[in-house]
């Protein structure tokens, strides 16, 4: 019986913590670069059941394995690209090939797809709440936001005239490894990646890659496994207060 609370606990935490990734990816649906996180759980090492014999226990006979709980793994992140939407903004970036933008940020570098970009009071361009975008030869300053752009990312005055910088973008050869996700749509990375010619698109965004219908259909099967596990939770709970009244104190 109390192998079934076991169960039955660990399904509730582990539910709950998948409604959570899923809430998040829902929240992030808007954000453009966005990746959605994938919640993985895991069993607990299964245990050998044995049945020996009433005097002789020396050579157990093993009758088969089982599993003690279930709990989460970890979170896995689709780096799937996502579609890409034009603003007409001209300090909007979005990358067409694998790569993130580089943002120098207070603690560190930082790694994004979003390039929803804007200008500081200084005039340099900005990934708003993170940090100043980074170029091949530092923060990038623009001083205003009438520019040009190519596919290489490189930038020029309205003109043609001036060049301003290029945007630095880089590659890493395993995401997961080599990437963690801090906020949404932003990563830190312990290396520094590989300088890549990405195919730059100005005046668009990706989307994120979040399949909103594929997300609400988790989320319901999600909130009928938690209201399954509660409502026999509290059938054990009714079972066990039961047998405590008829066995009386020991």
């Amino acid at each position: 019986m109390f192998q079934g609370f076991y169960n039955l606990t660990s399904g509730v935490l582990t539910q709950t913590r998948r409604m959570n990734v899923i809430s998040n990816n829902m929240s992030n649906v808007s954000t453009p670069g966005y990746k959605r996180d994938q919640f993985v759980c895991k069993t607990f090492k299964e245990e050998m059941i044995y049945r020996s014999g009433n005097k002789d226990k020396s050579s157990p006979a093993q009758l088969g394995t089982m599993n003690r709980i279930v709990t989460a793994d970890r979170n896995y992140t689709d780096f799937a690209a996502g579609g890409y939407e034009s603003t007409e903004s001209p300090l909007d970036f979005a990358i067409a090939t694998s790569g993130f933008f580089r943002i120098q940020s207070g603690n560190g570098t930082v790694y994004t797809r979003n390039g929803s970009f804007s200008l500081d009071n200084n005039g340099y361009l900005t990934l708003q709440g993170v940090g100043r975008v980074l170029g091949q030869n530092g923060p990038i300053y623009l001083g205003t936001d009438k520019i040009r752009a190519d596919r290489l990312g490189n930038l020029y005055s309205e003109d043609g005239n001036n060049f301003l910088g290029r945007l630095s973008i880089v590659d890493f050869q395993n995401y997961d490894e080599e990437l963690t996700k801090t906020t949404g749509d932003v990563y830190t990375s312990a290396g520094q990646g590989t300088a890549v010619n990405a195919d730059v698109v100005h005046k668009a965004l990706e989307s994120s890659n979040v399949e909103p219908v594929n997300e609400m259909t988790q989320m319901m099967a999600g909130e009928r496994a938690l209201q399954s596990s509660a409502q026999v939770l509290k059938m054990y709970d009714q079972i066990i207060g039961k047998v405590v009244t008829q066995l009386g104190p020991v």
